[in-house]
């Protein structure tokens, strides 16, 4: 594993955009004002509004580091939860945020060179885009070897639901190593494009065998729960099994 840094307490960012990839699900912005937070890919911050009157939460980081330092974050709008209500609807671009961290062990193992699979449900997305961007920028998407591809596995209720559908179709097309598979779970079928349906039942279909690959599950947690079921049942080695569970509203900060 990367030795991931120390963390950051209170680090001042402000919000310089925000962009809504489904109905629910916005994609903010962070620049650092001065100092930055230096993290490894697939790890999270706890976010923050500078008058500490939000309630502390939890968000992965959805990028590979930045050269100045930027963060983007998914947050989806939750009803009646503070945190992501204010994220995604109330904080106003300009306004200063404080930004701890990075935390989590969600991270690669330099030292696996086989094959890769990112399991994502909904927002559970961010910190697999994290990886794949950072596997892109090092070079370790462009082998088409069986043995060495990195397969991103999405899961959505609609197409309306999808994220970053079109920029990762076009990702993997220019990705020789690098395959998106976007299955939907509430179209019926003939309603969309093939795969539909959930996971665990699609995931035989499409690899047979885990026994050689790094499997990365993130979502909320009954998609963690069996899609990580399912990577077992095709031979994914406990070692190699990383699971990130993500709740409605991210569960709130309570020390060590």
């Amino acid at each position: 594993m990367p030795i991931a840094p120390l963390p950051d307490e209170d680090v001042e960012f402000v919000l310089s955009a925000r962009h809504w990839c489904t109905p629910v699900v916005a994609r903010l912005t962070l620049v650092p004002l001065g100092e930055r937070i230096d993290f490894v890919p697939g790890q999270y911050v706890l976010l923050q509004d500078e008058e500490r009157q939000i309630p502390v939460r939890s968000y992965s980081v959805a990028n590979a580091p930045r050269e100045d330092g930027t963060l983007d974050v998914l947050v989806t709008a939750v009803p009646d939860g503070p945190t992501s209500t204010w994220l995604a609807r109330g904080a106003a671009v300009g306004d200063r945020l404080l930004v701890s961290g990075p935390y989590g062990s969600f991270v690669a193992d330099p030292a696996h060179k086989g094959p890769t699979l990112y399991l994502a449900g909904g927002s559970g997305l961010a910190p697999a885009l994290s990886l794949i961007e950072a596997a892109v920028a090092r070079g370790g998407t462009g082998d088409p070897s069986p043995a060495r591809r990195h397969t991103l596995v999405f899961s959505g209720r609609t197409a309306a639901d999808t994220i970053d559908h079109e920029r990762l179709t076009r990702l993997a097309a220019e990705q020789p190593g690098l395959d998106y598979v976007r299955t939907l779970t509430r179209v019926a079928a003939g309603g969309a494009e093939a795969p539909l349906g959930r996971v665990p039942a699609i995931l035989p279909s499409l690899v047979d065998d885990l026994t050689a690959h790094a499997v990365y599950v993130s979502g909320a947690p009954g998609f963690v729960d069996a899609s990580t079921r399912a990577a077992q049942d095709l031979g994914a080695a406990p070692g190699r099994l990383h699971t990130e569970e993500f709740y409605a509203e991210p569960i709130p900060w309570h020390g060590d």
